[in-house]
This record gives C-alpha cells, structure tokens and sequence, in this order.
C-alpha cells in the first residue's frame, strides 16, 4: 500500500468507526409499560344472583390495561424523523396475553413525519377511541365489564393507515383501515377523522368515524367532547351518537375479534348476549358521560362520573348507567394504590344484562335475557408504571 495510501485509511477509518456511534446518538429506544391488579368483588356474577371474588375484573384493573412496549426513534436528517412502536397486553391474574391472544395486540405500527405531520402505518387505535382519551375522566372509561363506551367506537384497526399533525392549539388525525378482501373494496375497511383543540383551561374534542363489516354494512359514530380545568380540578363531558345498519356484524360472525376489536358479539350458540351484540335491524345508540377529578391533597385524587346508554331498534328499547367512583393514593409518580366503586344498572330491553346466560340472542329478536337488572364492583388495585 502506497503511502498516500496509508495515510488516507488512517483518516477514513476513525471516521467509518465513529459512524455508528453517531447514528446511535440520533436513535431512540425505550421499554415502557403498566402492571395493574385487583381483588374485585362483584355481585350478580349469575343468573342466580351469586356474589365473586377474584383477583382482577375482566382481566384487567380498572384504571389501565396491563402492558408493555417497546418505543423506538431515529432522526433521519432535514428534520424527518422515522420510529415505531410494539405494545402488548397481558393478564396479571393469569400471566396470558390480551387482546385476542396477539403478541402485540394494543399497537404495532411504523411511522416517519416532519414538522407538517406523522404518517403511520400498522395495527392503530381508532380515532375516536384517541380522541375519547382527551375527554373522559379515566382515559377511557373504567373497568372493562363497564368500560362499554367501546362496544361503540371500536378500540383499534389492523391494517390501518394515519396521518397526525399539530397546529398551535390544533391537532387532526385521519384514518383509514384497508379491508383486504378480494373483490370488496369496502368490506372490512374504515374511514375516520378526529379533531382535538387544546388551549389553556379547556380541551374540546369532535370524530366521524366509519367502519363496515364483511358484508359492507356500516357502523357510523359522531362524538363530541369537552374538558375544563377549574381551579386544581377537572371537569369531563362527552356525548357519542351510533347507528349501524342491520346485521351490522365486525366479528364475522364470532370467528374474528381482532381486525376490528369491540365492536361486536357476534350471535353463536356459545356466546352470551351483551352490550355489544348484533341486532338484525338497524340500531341507534346515544351516549352521555360526566365526570370530574380533584386532587383533595397532594397524594389523593378522588374521580366520579355517570355513564348512560340509550339504545333504539326495531322491536328494541333499553337503557344502561354506570355510576363509579374512584379514590387513588400516589406513593410517586409511579406507583398508586386504588379503591375502586361502580354500580351499573339497565331498563327496558336490557333487562337482565349481568350475569345471563342467553345464549344465540341478537338484540332484537324478542328472547328475554336471564340474568340480573344491577350489578356492583367493588375493586382495591396496585399499579406501577415504568
């Protein structure tokens, strides 16, 4: 090797070295997530009327969903940025996996955006479930056998595409999640658009989302919202309007609960009727939730609010309140202890929602569910977020 060079190895080659450590000082990689756990006592947990016990509520303690993610960054140069993130969920009383059994069934998508916006491709949570985060009083709201608010709006998509983008005050997120079914453009696909504007005291909220089922019927929602800080405290309000089509049905079925999650029970001979399930006719549902939270010392935060549902259809007339209150004690800003109060109550055509054992029920067909008008939780929870 001539010494020329030599020479110019022995310049490139520091260069070339340092390379990676300069790429991975524009990267980013954090492990984040939530354990959350109960004893929950629940009353009419059957027809007959019997009170349990057991360690958690639904699988999951009623502030959050147990998780945990993986979140990555890298800076790519002119100000782009690309990244990712993986989030799973599993059940603390059982070690299993939530979500349908998936690996990473809270998230999983790739993204890459700049100052103008952030394109993201994966599995998403739909636009009306983020934007009902901003406005309700504990995220979404409380334990799963009450967190039914859902069953409405659906929780998240695969196949989903989105754009984010933060103006000021303003951010804006449009959605669409691809059917991929052959010869069905439409068939399993959605379309939404959610709006937040955020500005000192007050956080206000919109969505339209759409979304079809095998069949292309559809499920349209509209939802409004608002929160308002006043003095140390906060008050929520949000109001959701849904109409689905007749046999409206994101399940398949039964055989499918993970493209499109919550939106549906299918009718099978194993299932039981619930909240969710697919009526032959067309449906409409209105639902109101308040609520507020106050920080009563500087550990102690006390949180209530009222939910009601009232669904119409064909042959179809009942209503469903949830009211829950919520005293949590933070050690650090990491870990809290909770006691956890909710009385749920239905009239009407949901006369006999908990603890039924109907079975093949959809919604409208005349059979009269079996189990109990009310039901009471009771749940004291540990959660550490880290």
């Amino acid at each position: 090797m001539s010494h020329p060079v030599r020479r110019a190895a022995r310049v490139a080659l520091p260069l070339l070295l340092s390379l990676p450590a300069a790429a991975m000082a524009q990267s980013g990689l954090t492990l984040y997530g939530v354990i959350d756990s109960g004893l929950t006592y629940q009353t009419h947990s059957n027809p007959a009327g019997d009170a349990v016990l057991g360690l958690q509520q639904g699988g999951e303690g009623y502030l959050s969903g147990s998780r945990f993610g993986l979140r990555g960054s890298e800076d790519i140069g002119g100000g782009v940025k690309a990244g990712f993130v993986l989030e799973n969920g599993f059940l603390t009383d059982t070690g299993k996996l939530d979500q349908q059994g998936q690996l990473f069934g809270r998230q999983a998508y790739v993204k890459i955006g700049n100052r103008w916006g952030e394109l993201a491709m994966g599995r998403q949570y739909t636009t009306a479930n983020t934007m009902l985060y901003y406005v309700d009083p504990l995220g979404v709201g409380a334990a799963p056998s009450n967190s039914w608010m859902v069953y409405l709006t659906g929780q998240r998509y695969d196949n989903a595409l989105s754009y984010t983008g933060n103006f000021g005050p303003v951010s804006v997120i449009a959605e669409y999640a691809l059917g991929e079914t052959a010869g069905k453009g439409s068939a399993s696909s959605s379309v939404s658009l959610g709006l937040r504007y955020a500005s000192g005291p007050i956080t206000a909220i919109g969505d339209f989302q759409q979304t079809r089922d095998i069949q292309s019927r559809a499920a349209r929602i509209y939802m409004a919202g608002l929160k308002a800080s006043v003095g140390r405290g906060n008050l929520f309000a949000n109001y959701i309007y849904s109409d689905r089509d007749g046999g409206f049905d994101s399940s398949r079925g039964g055989t499918d609960t993970a493209t499109i999650t919550s939106m549906s029970t299918a009718p099978t001979p194993t299932n039981r009727a619930a909240i969710n399930s697919v009526f032959n006719g067309s449906r409409r549902d209105d639902f109101f939730t308040v609520g507020a939270s106050y920080p009563i010392t500087g550990n102690v935060t006390l949180t209530g609010s009222v939910m009601h549902n009232r669904t119409r259809a064909d042959n179809f007339s009942g209503n469903r309140t949830t009211a829950y209150g919520v005293a949590d004690y933070a050690f650090s800003k990491r870990t809290d202890a909770y006691l956890a109060v909710a009385y749920d109550w239905v009239h009407g055509d949901w006369s006999g929602l908990f603890g039924n054992n109907t079975t093949s029920w959809t919604g409208d067909s005349g059979r009269r569910l079996d189990g109990r008008d009310n039901q009471t939780t009771v749940m004291v929870g540990l959660r550490h977020q880290f």
